[in-house]
């Protein structure tokens, strides 16, 4: 919603309030994530007037919820990594400073953004394509969410291929539910809940 709201000029909750997207709000209790399919009312802007004294300055605000960009770094227990000197690049512009006690790294960014790259010491580094994500029935929605979770190194191929399949393997040992290297309804879903969307 986020980036639907930037494109045409409105907060994301004013969108995502309206009456008119009552039905999506109800199927989507996550604003950032939609699907295929899906349709958002935007309405035509409304002309605001604001009265004021002439020959003074006046300065508007303009109201709005910046978009932001949250990681939390774990290590292969599951704690915490706290105190990690990071550098984040997104769509260009650098950021950097270090992981909070949760491991927790947020920055606030364009709600247009596109490519981030997260740099952690000794050469770890991960590559995020922000504002797009395909549902887990997808071979590339599975891929991805295996990636960000850690356990997918290889090249997004959009394939169920060896790689895919063993990195499901390792996901679903770790979520406790059956190994079996295939996307069934039952990883999809725990996939979607361990990555959050």
């Amino acid at each position: 919603m986020g980036s639907i709201a930037e494109q045409y000029g409105f907060a994301w909750q004013t969108l995502w309030d309206l009456p008119d997207n009552a039905q999506l709000k109800a199927s989507r209790p996550n604003p950032n994530v939609l699907r295929a399919g899906d349709r958002v009312f935007v309405p035509a802007k409304r002309l605001k007037e604001e009265s004021g004294v002439t020959a003074k300055t006046h300065t508007f605000r303009l109201k709005g919820v910046p978009a932001k960009l949250n990681f939390v770094l774990k290590d292969l227990e599951g704690k915490p990594r706290a105190g990690v000197q990071y550098t984040l690049s997104v769509d260009g512009a650098q950021f950097s400073g270090e992981s909070s006690a949760a491991g927790l790294i947020s920055q606030v960014i364009p709600p247009l953004a596109k490519k981030a790259t997260l740099t952690l010491p000794e050469g770890e580094k991960y590559e995020f394509n922000l504002g797009f994500l395909d549902p887990t029935q997808y071979p590339t929605g599975v891929q991805a969410r295996l990636k960000n979770l850690g356990f997918y190194k290889a090249a997004m191929t959009g394939q169920l291929d060896d790689g895919t399949r063993d990195a499901l393997r390792r996901f679903q040992q770790s979520a406790g539910i059956p190994v079996t290297g295939n996307p069934d309804k039952a990883t999809q879903d725990a996939l979607v809940s361990a990555h959050g969307s």
